[in-house]
């Protein structure tokens, strides 16, 4: 029995050591609080715990609408409240226990911490289930894939979407973990992986209608791969089909529930359509997802120019997991650029397509050992992924959201596409980067910080944004003991260290084996 432990020990190690290195730099570099449309799911969640409703009896403030029962219920979909269930009940159960002693007030701002760090654990997972996708379905090596998980990571607007409770982001979660769990089936030909492929395709469709896309593009790869009879390949699509039934019965009724109609999310009807209505110009939104300075995603992601330039090479060797990453591109950007707001708002980057950004990280990541061995491949790897870390810290260092609502407030002919999408010096992009270099000076020269609080943000806010926009640096503003600070901070630091220092040691083991195996062939 022992035996079987450090056997099943040994085999997924690496992993834990992966998931305990990005859990811990996730958690250091978070601002501690949250403003996306994730607030409104949580209010849905806490609604569940507290009184076992979907639905509230006064109009919420958020994304919120009338249902035909006179209620009102959240116009996106259901998922990102089922994950944060957890939460809730964490939080609700603080609430219960601190309202003798504690305020109001500082209960919801200990329990908005707490929230802030579940984008964090979503992203965690998802960047150790690519690099298994490296190491079991593309069989690299362990150093070479945590090298492209870093680049994932680091190098591209999935760093900043590690704090962000963006729906979209836990799709990103839900269509990495069906893609790997897919590719194992291929290899080991058990149906609970298809079976748990499916399950995932199946939440990520209750968390956004869009995710019918990767549902349609599994399908067509699961029916490309080779089966021995008809027999096999009706029990593997009837699986999928049985699985995803309960996700599609509880979307119809949730539907119905909200709109009256059983195929008509809140999200397609009038009340988004500036948003999501697809009357867009197709061209235009092409053209911004591709070129415009402020939502191209290769600015926001660069690294993937480099997946456009190997893909030749990853279809040779891999043909029908590039069929699968072609044909989930392709469909993305056409539904996406025919919409009205083709760019996701106020997003940072073209948000709609954090998403699938680690399926489009693949054939720049598979080919990873390859790119180092060309000169040219490695020069402009690195100046792409200096670029991308730079940008991605930006992001981190300021607030786009902050930046974004001031600019709003007091210089709002900036947030004019002219400008904000497809001119220069005044884009998203470049205006961030100018941000972050003008708090860092801030900081370096000691120039008084003037903290400017929007009407709808904190002082808190307002300060981590103008300086570095981080937790410890928000609770050393806040009058928090720096030696508090510095004992929170210190675990993370070791275990960041210590997780490294694990993974180059397994993958350098891993590979010394590996070498004797072969010799001894």
């Amino acid at each position: 029995m022992m035996r079987n432990y450090f056997k099943i020990h040994s085999k997924y190690e690496i992993y834990f050591h992966t998931l305990t290195f990005f859990l811990a730099l996730f958690a250091l570099s978070n601002c501690g609080f949250d403003t996306s449309e994730g607030r409104y799911h949580y209010q849905v969640a806490v609604q569940i715990i507290k009184h076992g409703q979907l639905g509230f009896d006064t109009l919420p403030n958020g994304v919120f609408q009338v249902a035909p029962n006179g209620r009102f219920y959240a116009g996106h979909e259901i998922g990102n409240t089922l994950f944060m269930l957890p939460t809730a009940f964490i939080n609700v159960g603080l609430e219960n226990i601190l309202s003798r002693f504690i305020s109001q007030e500082n209960i919801a701002k200990a329990q908005q911490f707490i929230l802030s760090f579940q984008a964090g654990i979503y992203s965690s997972l998802t960047a150790t289930i690519f690099f298994a996708i490296l190491r079991l379905g593309f069989l690299k090596a362990t150093i070479p894939s945590f090298l492209a998980t870093l680049y994932l990571a680091l190098t591209t607007y999935f760093w900043t979407y590690s704090r962000n409770l963006f729906d979209g982001v836990l799709c990103t979660t839900l269509l990495t973990t069906s893609f790997f769990l897919i590719l194992i089936y291929r290899q080991r030909n058990n149906l609970w992986y298809l079976f748990g492929c499916f399950f995932c395709l199946g939440f990520g469709f209750i968390t956004r209608v869009s995710m019918i896309l990767a549902i349609l593009v599994s399908f067509a790869y699961l029916v490309s791969l080779y089966r021995s009879s008809i027999a096999i390949r009706i029990r593997e699509i009837s699986l999928a089909i049985f699985t995803l039934i309960p996700f599609f019965v509880w979307q119809s009724w949730y539907n119905y529930l909200r709109t009256g109609i059983f195929y008509k999310s809140p999200v397609q009807t009038a009340v988004y359509a500036g948003s999501n209505s697809l009357d867009g110009n197709i061209f235009v939104g092409l053209t911004g997802l591709l070129f415009s300075p402020g939502k191209s995603l290769f600015i926001y992601a660069p690294l993937l120019i480099l997946s456009v330039i190997l893909f030749k090479k990853f279809y040779r060797e891999h043909q029908k997991e590039a069929i699968y990453v072609v044909a989930l591109a392709v469909l993305w950007f056409l539904l996406h650029a025919r919409l009205r707001n083709w760019y996701g708002a106020s997003g940072w980057g073209p948000r709609y397509f954090i998403t699938i950004l680690p399926i489009l990280f693949l054939p720049f990541a598979v080919n990873l050992e390859y790119v180092f061995k060309r000169t040219a491949l490695k020069i402009s790897t690195i100046l792409l992924a200096s670029f991308g870390f730079i940008l991605a810290l930006s992001s981190i260092i300021s607030n786009w959201h902050h930046r974004m609502s001031y600019i709003y407030e007091y210089q709002p002919s900036l947030l004019s596409d002219g400008v904000f999408v497809w001119g220069f010096w005044n884009s998203q992009s470049v205006d961030m980067l100018k941000t972050a270099f003008g708090n860092i000076l801030r900081i370096l020269t000691h120039t008084h910080t003037q903290v400017i609080v929007l009407s709808r943000g904190s002082e808190a806010n307002a300060y981590a944004s103008s300086t570095i926009n981080i937790w410890p640096n928000s609770f050393i503003h806040t009058g928090i003991p720096w030696f508090v600070v510095v004992a929170l901070v210190t675990p993370l630091i070791i275990l960041i260290y210590l997780s490294t220092r694990n993974i180059l040691r397994l993958g350098i083991n891993l590979r010394r084996e590996k070498t004797r195996q072969e010799e001894q062939v």
